[in-house]
């Protein structure tokens, strides 16, 4: 029997990972502070390019995406679309 990630009795440890769409995430230097945020937000920043970011989630349950989305409207790139990353 597989546990899902919505099963409160999976694993806790089990790795998420998210896609995040960045539009305005387009120099160099947006890339670093789209990464100082993810990681302030308690994130692990997988990949980030040119406007998207993958990251990841290693408690095993869902991110407070209200506040991480907040986070990242503050520092000035709302994000336009979030989806979890199947292997």
């Amino acid at each position: 029997m597989s546990a899902s990630f919505s099963d409160p009795t999976a694993n806790n440890t089990q790795l998420v990972r998210y896609s995040l769409e960045l539009p305005a995430m387009t120099t160099p230097e947006s890339i670093v502070a789209v990464r100082e945020v993810l990681q302030a937000q308690n994130l692990v920043v997988d990949q980030i390019t040119e406007g998207q970011a993958h990251v990841a989630s290693a408690t095993g349950t869902e991110p407070d995406w209200p506040t991480i989305k907040q986070a990242l409207i503050d520092a000035g790139f709302p994000v336009t679309h979030t989806h979890t990353i199947d292997d």
